[in-house]
């Protein structure tokens, strides 16, 4: 899990819109089946995936003003209102499901996360902390799946998730879109 290096992304005349230049044909395969499995109950997946989040990096509580609650010092408790988390968890867990079911058309993929990229510089997520929502999606995957998240399941995810990531990122560089823009009309 830690150990695994990262995938950095396609910038440097890489083809940064294309998700076969990240995933093969195999771990685009292991991902669509899993995500069958785990897709039958979100809501346990995504709760899973946010309290490991609270739990690893109790510094992002802080993006969630709505979710976590502040004591009389004007300081993040532990205790979060389960019900709203959860409901903002599966909210996550199905845009993830349906970047897997976008798998086949990275045009539309890519527009869609550069979108959700854009609409978290609003929430103020830097695109450095995208990085360390891994270690508790990976910790969820492992608890939904047990046997079957075996290491090549992990790495085909991994990957997956790095180029979410990505694109997430183009987006928070260009959260007015002004880029794309430029780049259509030229």
């Amino acid at each position: 899990m830690g150990n695994t290096p990262a995938v950095s992304c396609l910038t440097d005349g890489g083809d940064v819109g294309s998700l076969n230049k990240y995933l093969t044909a195999r771990q685009l395969q292991l991902v669509q089946d899993t995500w069958d499995v785990m897709k039958q109950d979100l809501p346990a997946l995504g709760l899973t995936v946010f309290l490991k989040l609270f739990q690893t990096e109790p510094d992002l509580k802080r993006l969630f003003p709505k979710i976590v609650q502040m004591n009389e010092k004007n300081e993040l408790e532990w205790e979060v209102d389960k019900d709203m988390l959860q409901r903002h968890a599966v909210t996550v867990m199905e845009g993830l499901g349906a970047a897997v079911e976008s798998l086949e058309d990275s045009d539309f993929l890519n527009s869609v996360l550069v979108s959700i990229g854009q609409t978290h510089v609003k929430r103020n997520v830097k695109p450095q902390m995208l990085r360390r929502l891994w270690p508790s999606l990976n910790h969820g995957f492992s608890e939904m799946l047990g046997e079957q998240y075996t290491k090549e399941t992990m790495e085909a995810w991994r990957r997956l998730y790095n180029y979410i990531s990505c694109q997430m990122k183009r987006g928070m560089q260009d959260p007015e879109g002004k880029l794309l823009d430029d780049a259509e009309t030229t």
